[in-house]
């Protein structure tokens, strides 16, 4: 298991939210369709409290409790090291924890992470039925080369396999979440070259780039060029 605490997976869902990825569209029109080996699972509702109207930013909470067994986080990371790669620059989406980050999602007591949770487990447990499948053992047991056929099918738009359509958009949601964790890790953001929130001892003043598109901007709202 990871060893994040639950106060920093707290606010790193918290950071999460501004990023791009994690927003959640509606269901595309090619996962309509379920396969066979795919099953909509059922599970009871989580009731445990969520943050409220007024929450002690000072004491933070932990108000739910996580919910994804050990198995179902293993899977995690296999995706995640699948999904975001080490490399020169970073380390792997699995050795960043995003499985903590994964499980402290699915498991808030919130309408859109309550949709989540059913699509991500039900894909959880449809990546071991077709690993089964394909190549009789499961997910955890299977090559890295096997998984990769198995996400093959299902990663690429315009290329999913025929009847795939559901685990094609558990690949797509699952991706968004694991890019929105990455992204909002600091080793994410030094990825993309990210230097926001880093003091400056001093301001250099803006680049030459910058300014001349200022001044093009302003001559065209009739407004004298700054010098």
């Amino acid at each position: 298991m990871s060893e994040v605490s639950r106060r920093e997976t707290l606010a790193w869902v918290g950071a999460a939210f501004t990023s791009p990825w994690i927003t959640s569209g509606s269901e595309p029109a090619f996962a309509q369709e379920v396969p066979g080996l795919w099953k909509d699972l059922t599970f009871a509702p989580i009731t445990a409290p969520g943050y409220g109207t007024d929450p002690n930013l000072l004491k933070p909470a932990t108000p739910w409790p996580l919910t994804l067994t050990p198995e179902q986080r293993e899977a995690l990371r296999i995706c995640a090291d699948l999904m975001i790669p080490a490399d020169d620059r970073s380390p792997s989406g699995a050795a960043l924890n995003l499985d903590a980050f994964i499980d402290e999602w699915v498991s808030a007591p919130y309408p859109d992470q309550q949709r989540d949770r059913w699509l991500i487990l039900s894909g959880l447990a449809w990546l071991d039925a077709e690993s089964n499948a394909r190549f009789h053992h499961t997910w955890a047991v299977a090559s890295d080369d096997e998984r990769r056929a198995v996400f093959d099918d299902i990663a690429f738009k315009g290329k999913i396999k025929p009847g795939l359509g559901r685990p094609a958009f558990f690949f797509s949601r699952l991706r968004g979440l694991m890019l929105g964790g990455f992204y909002s890790r600091p080793e994410g953001m030094k990825d993309i070259g990210y230097i926001g929130n880093t003091p400056m001892e001093s301001y250099p003043g803006p680049s030459d780039e910058a300014l001349a598109h200022l001044n093009t901007a302003l001559v065209q709202m009739g407004i004298k060029p700054v010098a």
